[in-house]
């Protein structure tokens, strides 16, 4: 019988009788997907002899099985994508036939077990195929849209050489230099429209298509806590129903994305032919199951990153990047208030929010410290939040340092300000309950419905915020 508890939209297994002879985890439970072992749900089984792991299984959580001295045959379905450390220590696996879809295996994972070397062997060639997936054939390049009434002005040198630079990025990425939230690769979001121009030798060139490419088609639309909050897909680009070139798209984490060519122009020289192609990109941007993701406060750290490396490229001023840095800080205060204005279940948390709101526009009091504090404590948030569990520190405990801080301020209790300014301690019927009450709230937080589906529509928020601040950024590197 697998143990499980939920979290968010899917199911982590917990555990087993420690009598079972073989293990069948289940692909679903109860209606919900069962994405992810939890470490040490299974160790220290001493009858277990043989182990089935299903596809829906992204993660196989730190010494998940470890110490299982009668375990001979363990069969990972495609789909699997990480094995954290010591997953299958001291085990008795002899041989393992690896899926595919295996992306990352944990530092001594399999140690103590005959089977290492077939694995050791299986990630050591996945890693080095991985360095071919990067690179292009560089005949195309993402340019803003704005930018095609400039067309006569991109050749086949700034094509190359635009396409050259992701690559190299790419290349850092995979060398550990760079961080993926530092690539600047075109950001696309839901309903982005971008110029792709491509050089051929080709002058009958007249059907344009597009498709993810083959590499990057198993990340989308997967559950995994190591996935980045944006992705780095490869685009592959059919002119005339054959594979002409390649290019790569940042995009949200996402389920499905379509490109549609919108029309394109041609210009024609002696060596080459150019087509200055308009596209749209549609895609479902909600990952389901990655809950962390969901606060998407972090996105604003990708999105910064991206400008930031276009100033360590020389692509951008320094002064252009504090401007930009600018405007992205003050957007994370607006989502961040309006984000924490609309959380469900935290009435203590709302209770000395709306005092702390009102004390700030209280001109008996020192209303610029007030407001100083406020600011401190967003950006605070903001670098705090990032789980379910940050949420409900600052929900249920992180709150009682602004009570601290309104006390020893006004020299009144937090109680005699609730009565100061009329407001008072309630649940969100309006009925007035104890502190203890309040904090009782702390058992059900995870599990109410209106804040999951917030952080669903906060995401969504977010991406929209981001693809008009892009939006409003991306054509200055090709400015000068």
């Amino acid at each position: 019988m697998i143990k499980y508890e939920v979290q968010g939209k899917i199911a982590v297994a917990t555990g087993s009788t420690k009598d079972d002879v073989t293990l069948t985890i289940p692909s679903n439970i109860d209606g919900y997907q069962l994405a992810k072992i939890e470490p040490n749900a299974f160790s220290e089984m001493g009858k277990l002899k043989k182990v089935i792991i299903p596809g829906s299984v992204k993660v196989i959580g730190g010494y998940s099985f470890a110490n299982c001295p009668n375990l001979k045959e363990v069969v990972l379905e495609e789909g699997v994508e990480i094995i954290e450390d010591w997953a299958f220590i001291s085990c008795n696996i002899e041989s393992i036939t690896l899926p595919k879809s295996l992306r990352s295996c944990g530092v001594n994972a399999f140690l103590g077990n005959m089977c290492k070397y077939t694995v050791d062997e299986f990630i050591k060639n996945k890693e080095q195929n991985k360095y071919h997936r990067y690179h292009t054939n560089n005949k195309c390049a993402v340019f803003p849209l704005a930018l095609l009434e400039a067309k006569e002005n991109i050749n086949k040198e700034i094509i190359e050489s635009r396409s050259k630079y992701i690559d190299s990025q790419l290349d850092l990425v995979y060398d550990g230099g760079m961080l993926k939230s530092q690539l600047d690769v075109p950001f696309l979001f839901n309903n982005d429209e971008f110029l792709l121009a491509l050089y051929s030798d080709k002058k009958d060139l007249d059907t344009f298509e597009f498709e993810v490419s083959t590499e990057s088609k198993k990340e989308i639309g997967l559950y995994s806590e190591n996935d980045p909050d944006f992705l780095t897909i490869k685009i592959d680009l059919f002119a005339n129903k054959k594979l002409e070139s390649s290019f790569y798209l940042k995009t949200p984490y996402l389920e499905n994305i379509s490109l549609e060519c919108l029309g394109f122009e041609k210009i024609e020289t002696k060596a080459e032919t150019y087509y200055f192609i308009s596209i749209k990109v549609r895609m479902l941007c909600y990952g389901n199951g990655n809950v962390d993701r969901e606060f998407a406060l972090n996105l604003f750290n990708d999105f910064i990153g991206k400008y930031q490396t276009e100033v360590t490229n020389g692509l951008l001023t320094q002064a252009q990047f504090d401007d930009i840095k600018d405007v992205v800080d003050n957007k994370i205060i607006d989502v961040i208030s309006g984000f924490l204005t609309q959380i469900d279940g935290a009435p203590y948390f709302t209770y000395v929010t709306n005092i702390l709101n009102a004390a700030a526009q209280d001109q008996k009091l020192d209303m610029g410290q007030i407001n100083n504090y406020i600011f401190e404590l967003e950006v605070k948030y903001y670098n705090e939040l990032s789980s379910y569990e940050s949420l409900e520190n600052i929900c249920f405990r992180d709150v009682f340092n602004t009570v601290k801080f309104l006390e020893t301020l006004t020299g009144l209790s937090i109680d005699e300000l609730g009565v100061r300014y009329g407001i008072q301690l309630a649940d969100a019927g309006g009925n007035i309950i104890t502190k203890e009450e309040a904090q009782s709230y702390i058992n059900i937080f995870m599990d109410l419905e209106t804040n999951y589906n917030l952080h669903a529509d906060f995401l969504l928020y977010v991406y929209k915020e981001l693809q008009r601040l892009n939006n409003q950024f991306s054509v200055l590197a090709f400015s000068a």
